[in-house]
């Protein structure tokens, strides 16, 4: 299947966030620190972040609602933190486990710069059909042009497989403080 992928504006934030609550319900990543599998307080989270990201030229969209994919460029440490700051009200009663959380998570990032895959997801009747390794590919592409490495994490045992058959591999794993999900940290080189 070739669809295009594009650059997401504002305006299709609302429809993807929807997507990706309901793809995100039941990942540990965010389960935990909102404690539960609450998808309008996940939907929420994605559209206030999401609405950032894409003004920033950084959500990308696979077919028309179909997929969506965050590729953080390099060295944005700075403004990623500023969004975070931004839009911790949003994370009623998740706030110092997603804080902590994602301070460890950064504990675990390459010390040079590189592409980051923050989310993805891809609609579920879709799914099997190429979109999300066309999103992966996409922001892969970014990497390549750049020599650095691209890096994502994932709570989700059974995407580890994916992602190392799309040419990331494991580099660490363990538990998130505080009684948080396993995570795995992968690692793509071109």
């Amino acid at each position: 299947m070739s669809v295009p992928v594009v650059r997401v504006t504002p305006d299709r934030v609302p429809e993807l966030a929807t997507l990706l609550g309901q793809s995100f319900a039941d990942d540990p990543m965010l389960v935990w620190p909102f404690g539960g599998n609450d998808i309008e307080q996940i939907t929420t989270f994605f559209h206030a972040f999401d609405e950032q990201i894409a003004g920033l030229g950084w959500l990308w969209e696979a077919g028309v609602g179909l997929g969506v994919a965050a590729w953080i460029p390099p060295r944005s440490d700075e403004a990623v933190m500023e969004i975070d700051r931004a839009i911790r009200p949003t994370l009623v009663g998740a706030e110092g486990r997603h804080a902590e959380m994602w301070e460890w998570i950064a504990e675990h990032f390459p010390d040079e710069p590189f592409w980051y895959l923050d989310h993805i997801a891809v609609k579920a009747d879709e799914r099997g059909s190429g979109l999300g390794a066309a999103l992966i590919r996409h922001g892969l592409t970014f990497a390549d042009r750049d020599g650095v490495p691209a890096f994502l994490e994932t709570g989700r045992p059974e995407n580890v497989g994916y992602y190392e058959r799309r040419g990331f591999r494991t580099i660490s794993d363990d538990d998130a403080p505080g009684g948080g999900p396993h995570i795995w940290f992968m690692r793509y080189d071109s």
